[in-house]
């Protein structure tokens, strides 16, 4: 019999990404915040007492979360998940962001660097991170993402907009970043979850490129003719970097800025 999976947040980029990936060697059930997904459950971030009926009737292996919404509504939604699911001893994979380093851009930072964010949305994922790693210790994986692509993401959507359209395209230059494609998550999910890894991952390349850069090249790998760019300077070397060095993950899943561009354009 197939291990059960509840996804949190399944109609998101990063839960489609994972419901289609992970459901033919899990029992994957979605649940999404506006709407009731095919096999799943309608599941508002502001109705934490659902939540817990839908974990009491389903009795899930492992919970997924990629929610969006009010940050206090989601702290107060995952404590009660957390509770739950320590009683239970399963186990939860948290979607994070690299902006939980927002406040020190002086460098790339790794899984071991504590975080150090300066953003209200970076402060409210690092705040919920320490709640899940006080409550939930070794059952407790995190995934912290840095800018996620596929091929037909809102990144790129947008590109393509404003090149046929003409409206001025933001970027920003001088702040060197690393990436990561829906599938390089999806792989890593698949990994962790098969291996029984715990702890915290940095799922992106392994190195760095300027923001600005990755985006006129993703221009090129797509054939999109560049949109005239609106360029915000960093006004220093900045870094929005978090580099993967978990020695577990084998290198077939490890990828560069180059792999993710040739996957773009494919």
């Amino acid at each position: 019999m197939k291990r059960k999976i509840i996804l949190l947040g399944s109609s998101g980029l990063v839960g489609q990404a994972m419901e289609q990936a992970l459901r033919e060697e899990y029992q994957v059930i979605p649940a999404a915040g506006h709407h009731k997904p095919e096999n799943g459950y309608c599941l508002p971030v502001e109705d934490p007492t659902g939540l817990l009926e839908v974990l009491r009737q389903e009795t899930p292996d492992i919970v997924i979360s990629t929610i969006r919404g009010d940050y206090q509504v989601q702290m107060t939604f995952h404590e009660m998940l957390a509770d739950w699911l320590t009683e239970k001893g399963t186990r939860l994979l948290y979607v994070s962001t690299a902006n939980v380093f927002d406040g020190n851009l002086s460098r790339p930072w790794t899984e071991a660097d504590p975080p150090a964010a300066e953003s209200e949305y970076g402060i409210f994922k690092q705040n919920c991170e320490a709640m899940l790693r006080k409550k939930l210790g070794e059952q407790l994986i995190i995934f912290r993402l840095p800018s996620v692509w596929a091929a037909d993401c809102p990144r790129v959507r947008a590109l393509k907009a404003h090149s046929q359209n003409g409206e001025p395209h933001h970027t920003i230059c001088g702040d060197s970043v690393n990436v990561t494609l829906t599938k390089q998550i999806t792989d890593y999910a698949k990994y962790v979850l098969q291996h029984d890894l715990r702890g915290i991952f940095h799922v992106g390349t392994t190195d760095t490129v300027d923001y600005f850069a990755f985006e006129k090249l993703v221009c090129k790998a797509l054939g999109i003719a560049p949109p005239e760019f609106e360029i915000e300077e960093a006004g220093m070397q900045a870094y929005q970097a978090v580099l993967p060095t978990r020695k577990e993950i084998p290198d077939e899943i490890q990828m560069t800025v180059a792999q993710v561009l040739e996957a773009l354009g494919q």
